[in-house]
């Protein structure tokens, strides 16, 4: 019998093990693929490392930067500038194994395989993989926004709350600023994201109906910046995208299950940003495991980020429309928002 079944090793699963972990508590993830390299720029806000100090001591290769440049649609630049902390660029392969690790040294224990159902059996979990069925009292989904534990639970996130992105690893950009490129054409941006041995170049579109040429315009954009640029592997992705807090109306918890990080759709609607979400709610989770009230995790974390969350869905779609962009082409300051959005 397993007490805490995650499906899911990435940042939430994993941190929510190690949370777990340190209270006594051995959780089982099963993943058949983390850790692994994925399609994100693998950046780490200056919110994030004002409220997981642990970042900045995790002994991984990485970027630093106290400024990013936002180019309008139209080719007005602003640079932004982080006067009290900086930005981190990780590799999503090291910073998620580390984060594994961290959990297994405490007391996780890992099972690579693949979860292909569950299903309630008398208020416990039947978790089927490949190979084996397993039974568990209390169930975490961190298995992504194709969650099959959100399906099964709540239902999936319907495609207009699910954005796609595209992109590249690259090398030969190290020393590059952290850029993001508002597209003329959609509701999303390029970003360029350096990392210690290779960068992230990518582009994200924040519905999938709108998402033709998607591969072109980041292909033109690097043509016309990077033309000498080495690509070493390409990617896409679907990535939570949540239009409307109406979302949020079902719960995300209940009496033996939770749902955290992309699988319970917290990823910034305007920014993208994913890690600092998956951080907190393996902390939440955590800490409802923890206090046998799982249930409780859909108070946590509306009040530890509710507000935050929901403002970025408002600010998401009014920044996003036409008219709004260019007017940041005509003149106003950038910084004001982006310091909102990363503060």
């Amino acid at each position: 019998m397993i007490q805490t079944a995650i499906v899911g090793g990435g940042v939430a699963g994993a941190y929510c093990a190690y949370r777990l972990a340190e209270n006594g508590l051995h959780p089982v993830i099963f993943d058949p693929s983390h850790p692994r390299e994925k399609p994100c720029g693998g950046l780490v806000s200056p919110l994030a490392l004002k409220l997981f100090p642990f970042l900045k001591r995790l002994p991984i290769d990485h970027s630093e930067r106290d400024r990013l440049y936002v180019i309008s649609p139209s080719g007005k630049k602003e640079c932004v500038r982080f006067r009290k902390s900086k930005m981190l660029g990780f590799s999503r392969l090291e910073l998620d194994q580390y984060l594994v690790k961290m959990a297994i040294d405490r007391g996780t224990k890992l099972i690579k395989e693949r979860v292909t159902s569950i299903e309630r059996k008398n208020h416990l979990w039947n978790v089927k993989t490949q190979k084996q069925t397993y039974l568990a009292k209390t169930l975490i989904g961190a298995d992504g926004v194709n969650s099959i534990v959100r399906e099964k639970i709540i239902g999936p996130l319907d495609a207009k709350n699910k954005g796609l992105c595209f992109g590249y690893l690259v090398r030969g950009l190290e020393r590059e600023e952290i850029t993001l490129r508002l597209s003329p054409y959609r509701n999303g941006y390029i970003w360029v994201i350096p990392r210690s041995k290779n960068t992230s170049l990518g582009i994200g579109c924040s519905e999938i109906k709108f998402s033709y040429g998607l591969k072109k315009e980041l292909d033109v954009f690097i043509q016309d910046n990077f033309p000498q640029v080495e690509i070493i592997s390409k990617w896409a992705a679907l990535v939570p995208n949540v239009k409307s807090s109406k979302i949020f109306r079902a719960p995300l918890a209940g009496i033996n299950w939770i749902l955290i990080g992309d699988a319970a759709g917290h990823v910034s609607p305007i920014s993208g940003e994913g890690i600092l979400y998956a951080l907190l709610d393996g902390e939440l989770a955590a800490q409802a495991v923890a206090e046998k009230k799982p249930q409780i995790f859909d108070r946590l974390w509306k009040e530890s980020y509710g507000w935050s969350f929901f403002l970025d869905i408002i600010l998401g779609n009014w920044v996003y429309k036409k008219s709004i962009r260019e007017f940041y082409c005509k003149g106003l300051k950038l910084e004001s928002l982006i310091q909102l959005i990363m503060f």
